[in-house]
């Protein structure tokens, strides 16, 4: 999985690899999306978090946005310092989520077929969940603002 080259903002930047996306911006924020959509079955991914200055969401999404700029109402996301989540479309958040450093790895588990998103702190092992999620296609998805930067690791 990696991110797609097709799918972020022009402040993001991707590496050679499509590995690691830096970036956001100080006048808002920018969005980067995954490469695979998911809609059945279990899928697991690890994001390290190289610096995490400012907001930094994990998530997915179903949207399909054109400007890639601040879509985090059409997400299903963690903010890293541990205290919002965004929610639509009836989800749930259980749990307190744990706050994320720079160097952290967070996990997250998407089960399409029952509904939840889990994001674990690797660091921590301290996690939580989103359930009720409505049957969509999904991909991964990361918002940034200010100097952020997010590495897929296997």
């Amino acid at each position: 999985m990696t991110f797609d080259p097709n799918k972020h903002h022009p402040r993001v930047k991707l590496s050679a690899d499509r590995i690691t996306a830096t970036g956001g911006s100080p006048d808002g924020h920018k969005t980067v999306l995954g490469n695979v959509s998911m809609s059945r079955g279990k899928r697991s991914w690890r994001w390290k978090i190289g610096s995490c200055q400012d907001y930094l969401y994990l998530g997915i999404t179903s949207a399909q946005p054109t400007d890639y700029d601040d879509i985090r109402i059409q997400s299903q996301s963690f903010h890293t310092n541990g205290r919002w989540t965004y929610c639509t479309d009836g989800a749930k958040r259980t749990g307190n989520f744990p706050a994320m450093l720079a160097n952290d790895t967070a996990m997250l588990e998407l089960d399409c077929d029952k509904h939840t998103l889990q994001i674990t702190n690797l660091r921590s092992n301290e996690s939580a969940i989103i359930t009720n999620l409505p049957q969509k296609d999904y991909v991964p998805y990361v918002n940034m603002y200010y100097a952020n930067s997010v590495e897929f690791v296997e």
